[in-house]
């Protein structure tokens, strides 16, 4: 089959998956991107059994579906990427970056959580954004929260501007106009779509911490292989606020899990316990 009788959306899509493949620094990012995948599945599936086992509280629900949305658009994103839509792929992180951080304001808010559940409300990022600065950047302007940063760069790549379209149809301004149609390879463009993909994981993963009840309530286990984690693929920025004693905080986790009812015996022990509302209505309507 000639490249033209190719049908458009897959055109080009195996030549250029070949040479990806062929790439030790792609193939290092890509590792990356799954092992932080696995890190997001871990948490995703832990919360789904806790909520199946339960009464399915409104915001755990919200905050469950906002990242299984997180989930899809980072594997959504690398797809993109190794097909040649480094921009595409983008566009796709910056919806990650607004689902998972709608998930952990939904999941520490409730009143949020049925609005957006119930009364089938759109929750505006900016209010999402305004919540997330008030524990990401604490003393410092909003305008240099890292937050707002990531957020206004992602924005200029999100939105058809200039600096976003452009380079698109003129890569040298002293060349005709040559629209990419489809994409040359380049190893570089695509290792560093694939970094930010990653570095996507890393933030979904610290946005799962955030939403929990409190940090003693995940394994530190999981909490450990984060920290690692985001290290590994932000290697130059200051993560020494993740650090812990993993020993101490894996002695408390266990000393916790010991003293806490598991989420699936809670419905027999409320039907069992004298005290337990439906009892107490029972006993009150044989008085």
């Amino acid at each position: 089959m000639t490249d033209e009788q190719v049908p458009w959306p897959w055109r080009g899509l195996d030549q250029y998956a070949e040479e990806a493949q062929n790439s030790e620094k792609v193939g290092i990012w890509l590792g990356r991107i799954s092992e932080g995948l696995d890190l997001i599945d871990y948490m995703i599936n832990l919360a789904t059994a806790s909520l199946n086992e339960t009464a399915k509280a409104t915001n755990v629900l919200a905050a469950l579906a906002c990242y299984t949305r997180a989930f899809r658009g980072l594997r959504a994103a690398t797809i993109l990427a190794t097909s040649g839509l480094y921009l595409e792929a983008r566009v796709y992180a910056r919806d990650v970056y607004e689902s998972a951080s709608l998930a952990r304001m939904l999941a520490l808010r409730p009143d949020k959580a049925d609005s957006w559940m119930l009364a089938n409300r759109w929750i505006k990022d900016n209010e999402v954004r305004q919540y997330a600065e008030n524990f990401t950047a604490p003393g410092m302007p909003i305008q240099d929260s890292a937050y707002r940063q990531y957020y206004q760069l992602a924005s200029n790549l999100h939105h058809p501007t200039a600096r976003a379209c452009l380079p698109l149809v003129l890569t040298d301004a002293s060349k005709p106009c040559a629209p990419q149609l489809t994409s040359d390879y380049n190893e570089d463009a695509l290792s560093n779509s694939l970094a930010e993909i990653a570095l996507e994981c890393g933030f979904v993963c610290l946005t799962m911490i955030n939403a929990a009840a409190g940090p003693e309530v995940i394994p530190p286990s999981w909490r450990q292989a984060v920290a690692e984690y985001v290290a590994a693929v932000g290697a130059g920025a200051d993560w020494s606020h993740l650090e812990r004693d993993w020993q101490a905080e894996a002695d408390r986790f266990a000393d916790l899990a010991a003293h806490v009812i598991p989420a699936d015996q809670l419905a027999a022990l409320l039907k069992e316990h004298p005290n337990s509302l439906d009892n107490v209505r029972a006993r009150r309507d044989q008085d």
